[in-house]
C-alpha cells in the first residue's frame, strides 16, 4: 500500500537512480561530476560540516512531504476489486466414475485448493450436490490429500492417492488456485519537495538542470507496491537564505497523486466455494462467501513466485520491484542494498 512514506523513499529511489544510472556505488555522479547524497528527509548539522558534508563539497539531494499540502481526491464509486496476480493450483485432480485420483507433477511444490462435487446415487445416503473442498499444504502428498477429501464425505475411503466414493453415481473434479485482489479505499494528492543543497552557484545549476531534465519526462512514478503513482510539476525556487554558509539551495515541488489500496489474497471460484482474508495487524481476517473449505494451511512460494508465506504466517505477494538493490539506512540516505550498504557518492 502507498502512503507519504513509501512515496517519499520511490521519489529518492529515482532520483538515486537518475543521478547514478551505473550504480549508486560509483561514488561520483556521471551527471555532475560531483558526489551526491540522497535523502529521504531534512540534513542533520553533520551534513553541512561534517567529513561527508557540503562544506568538503558533497551534494545532498532531500525528499520530504508537505504536512498542510494535501487533498483527498474522489476515489471510484463503490470500491470496485480488481483482479491482480494468480497462482495456479499445482496439484491434479482427474475423476472417472465415482472416483478420483490426485497427482502431484516431479518438482512442484503442493499449493491450491482440490474439490470434488458428489452426484449421488439412488441410496439417498448423501445428499444431492454434495461439495468439498481441501486447501492443499506445502508437504502435503497425493496419499494425503486423498485422505484428506475422502474424510469430507460420508462413506468415502481411499485406496492409494485415488478417492472412492460408494454411494455415488459420479463425482466431478476441479481444482482453483490463489489470486491477489485489491481496491481503491482512498484517493489522495500531496505536495512533495524535493530540495538540492550544494557549496556554490554552479554547482546548484548543474544539478538542478539534471534533475529538472530527468524529472520533466516523467509523469508516473513506480510506487514500492508495484501500482504507479501520478507525479506533476509544481514549481522551482532558489532558497538563497543561507549563502552567508556556504548553502546554496533549491526547491522542486511536486504534486502526486496515489491510491491507498485494500489488499486481499482469495481462492478462485469453485463449485460456488470462495474463501477471502484480510492481512491486518492483528492477524488474518476470514471473509467467506458461498460454501466455504478450510483453513488455507501452509502456502510456500511457487514455481513462478507468484506469492510467498512471511514469518508471521500472513501470504505476501511478491511485486516486480522497480527499485531493485536500494534501501534507506536510518538516516534515511538512499543506499545499497548490500552488506557494505554504501552511500550513493560517499566517499571511500
Amino acid at each position: 500500500m502507498a502512503d507519504v512514506g513509501t512515496i517519499s523513499k520511490a521519489l529518492a529511489y529515482t532520483i538515486a537512480q537518475i543521478l547514478y544510472p551505473n550504480g549508486i556505488g560509483a561514488g561520483v555522479s556521471p551527471l555532475t561530476g560531483r558526489r551526491t547524497i540522497v535523502r529521504r528527509g531534512w540534513l542533520n548539522n553533520a551534513d553541512y560540516t561534517g567529513a561527508c558534508s557540503i562544506k568538503n563539497g558533497i551534494d545532498y539531494v532531500g525528499v520530504t512531504a508537505y504536512s498542510t499540502a494535501y487533498r483527498q481526491i474522489a476515489e471510484p464509486l463503490g470500491w470496485p476489486w480488481r483482479e491482480g496476480a494468480i497462482s495456479p493450483c499445482t496439484v491434479t485432480l482427474t475423476a472417472s466414475g465415482n472416483q478420483a485420483t490426485v497427482s502431484i507433477a516431479d518438482g512442484a511444490t503442493p499449493s491450491g485448493v482440490v474439490g470434488l462435487r458428489v452426484i449421488p446415487d439412488r441410496s439417498g445416503l448423501i445428499p444431492d450436490k454434495t461439495s468439498v473442498a481441501y486447501a492443499v499444504q506445502s508437504d502435503d502428498t497425493p496419499e494425503l490429500i486423498a485422505q484428506s477429501l475422502a474424510g469430507l464425505i460420508d462413506g468415502a475411503y481411499t485406496s492409494g492417492a485415488t478417492v472412492i466414493v460408494p454411494n455415488a453415481a459420479l463425482v466431478e473434479a476441479a481444482t482453483a488456485g490463489y489470486g491477489q485482489i485489491t481496491r481503491v479505499t482512498r484517493r489522495q494528492e500531496q505536495l512533495f519537495t524535493v530540495s538540492i543543497f550544494t557549496n556554490g552557484g554552479n554547482a546548484r545549476d548543474n544539478l538542478g538542470s539534471a534533475l529538472d531534465a530527468a524529472l520533466s519526462a516523467q509523469s508516473w512514478l513506480p510506487t514500492l507496491d508495484g501500482q504507479n503513482a501520478l507525479m506533476l510539476f509544481a514549481g522551482a525556487s532558489d532558497v538563497d537564505a543561507m549563502q552567508t554558509s556556504g548553502v546554496y539551495r533549491r526547491d522542486f515541488r511536486f504534486k502526486i497523486t496515489f491510491d491507498t489500496l485494500n489488499t486481499q489474497t482469495a481462492a478462485q471460484m469453485m463449485f460456488g466455494v470462495g474463501l477471502a482474508h484480510t492481512i491486518t495487524h492483528v492477524g488474518v481476517a476470514l471473509h467467506t462467501f458461498g460454501d466455504v473449505p478450510g483453513n488455507v494451511g501452509a502456502i510456500s512460494t511457487d514455481d513462478m513466485a507468484t506469492f510467498y508465506k512471511d514469518a508471521a504466517g500472513n501470504l505476501v505477494f511478491a511485486v516486480e520491484q522497480p527499485y531493485a538493490g536500494l534501501m534507506l539506512n536510518q538516516a534515511g540516505d538512499v543506499v545499497l542494498q548490500d552488506a557494505a550498504t554504501n552511500l550513493a557518492g560517499q566517499p571511500a
